[in-house]
Formats: C-alpha cells, sequence, structure tokens
C-alpha cells in the first residue's frame, strides 16, 4: 500500500515586505504538521498574524530564519519576551532555530541590547547555523541551499513522506533556487516586483514564472510582495512563463497538503 502523509497545514502569517502594508504582515510562515508547529521566518506582525489564524506563537517547536533582515527576524526578541515573562506560561520543550551563518552570533549579541533577560531561559533554546546541509526537524528532513541575496541566505526544502514543500526566502534568480523547489508540491517563492527594475537580490513576476517553470513544481505561491504588486497583473505576467497552479500570497492563506 502507498505511504500516506498525514495533512500538512500552511498558514501564510505574513506576505510582505519592509514596506509597511496594513493589509501584509513581514515574512512569516507557520507549518502544523504531525503536532510539530513550526515557523519560516518571523518577521514584524508574524506573532500578532498567527493570533488572528487561531494558532499559539507560545507552541512553536522551531522556528528556520532564511537570513537575518529585521522583515524576517524583527518578531523574535517578542517572542522570547512573552515566553520567558507571559504569567502562567510554563514551557519546558525546546526551542528550536535554525538560520544560516551568522544566527548564532547574532543570538549572542542580543543580551547587550535588550538585556541580560536572553541570556538563560527556563526551557532548552537551542540556536544553529546551518549552511548546505540536511538535518532533521520535528518530522521533516531538511535540506539548504544559498540564495543570492547578498547576504547569507538560506533557502529550505522540506520533506515528510512523499511530500516537499521549498521555500526561497529573498533571493535572486539562481541556479540553487530552481533545484530548491525541483518537484516541489509546494513551492514558496519571493516575488519583490511586478517588472525588471535590475534588482539581482530579488525576483520580478517573470523571474518568477521561468524559475517555477525550470523546476517543475506542481504548485507555486508568489509571496513577499512589495505594493506596487497589488497594483499590477503579476500572475499573468507570470503565466507567461509558468502554465502550472500558481497563487499569489495574502495574510491567513491556509493551504493544506
Amino acid at each position: 500500500m502507498k505511504n500516506m502523509t498525514p495533512e500538512i497545514e500552511l498558514t501564510i502569517v505574513g506576505s510582505g515586505t519592509c514596506a509597511l502594508q496594513s493589509q501584509r504582515s513581514m515574512s512569516g510562515y507557520a507549518l502544523r504538521h504531525k503536532n510539530f508547529f513550526m515557523l519560516m521566518d518571523c518577521g514584524d506582525g508574524v506573532l500578532r498574524r498567527c493570533l488572528e489564524a487561531g494558532l499559539k506563537p507560545f507552541e512553536i517547536d522551531a522556528l528556520l530564519i532564511s537570513h537575518l533582515h529585521i522583515d524576517h527576524i524583527a518578531d523574535i526578541v517578542p517572542l522570547l519576551w512573552g515566553l520567558k515573562h507571559a504569567p502562567d506560561l510554563k514551557r519546558e520543550k525546546p526551542l528550536h532555530f535554525f538560520g544560516p551563518p551568522g544566527l548564532q552570533q547574532f543570538f549572542e549579541k542580543l543580551p547587550a541590547i535588550y538585556g541580560r533577560w536572553l541570556e538563560n531561559f527556563p526551557f532548552p533554546l537551542v540556536v544553529k547555523n546551518v549552511a548546505q546541509e540536511e538535518f532533521t526537524v520535528g518530522p521533516w528532513k531538511a535540506n539548504t541551499l544559498p540564495m543570492q541575496h547578498g547576504a547569507a541566505a538560506n533557502g529550505y526544502r522540506l520533506q515528510s513522506g512523499e511530500k516537499v514543500i521549498a521555500y526561497s526566502g529573498d533571493t535572486g534568480e539562481c541556479a540553487e533556487v530552481i533545484n530548491l523547489g525541483k518537484r516541489a508540491d509546494l513551492f514558496i517563492l519571493e516575488c519583490s516586483f511586478a517588472k525588471d527594475y535590475g534588482a539581482e537580490n530579488h525576483l520580478h513576476a517573470l523571474q518568477a514564472g521561468r524559475i517555477a517553470r525550470q523546476a517543475e513544481c506542481k504548485k507555486l505561491i508568489l509571496t513577499h510582495l512589495y505594493p506596487e504588486c497589488d497594483q499590477a497583473d503579476i500572475l499573468s505576467i507570470c503565466r507567461k512563463e509558468f502554465s502550472g497552479s500558481v497563487e499569489l500570497a495574502s495574510d491567513l492563506m491556509r493551504l493544506m497538503l
């Protein structure tokens, strides 16, 4: 009998960028599978979006951080503050952070900025740099590939059973992002702009479509959308290159695999 993968739930809790928008929080994607709750990135507004989606941020098991730009990490310190000081909260299970080179150093410097409360927690806080490697996080086999973003940046490819989810974080057009999304059941791909502005470290809609076509992914979600994307028909532009299933991300969108 063919192996059946239990249901996977993805909730988009931040589809935006550094450009503040009321309808889009900064980057964040909540993934729940086999009673394991993981966030991919944790930008400003993500924790409140989790609450709006009926998710409980204090129950997060792990976070995958794509890179250390503020629109992907701004809610980390508020999360830790709440986990340590919220009344009647008694967390014992570990909280795991995985991210590109520099993540551990980022955590080491936080007490100098926010205070020494960040030095000790009543539960295990595990922070690990990962780059071009395979590791296990909860029910997922995870692989990282370096993305083209100027700063150290990871894309994540997650597999459980026969299901594969790929998340690019921020990137320009490169061979690694195509490999990341290769035949993925769901490819969460940045699409910052509607048209080409010559940016090397972000994608526009035509590039996103080309990458999806080359990757032969089964379903494409365009995200990390600057305000101009809401004024243009980026789906039609993307479909000039990619004829498969494609949707535009929106905050609180929920997908089941």
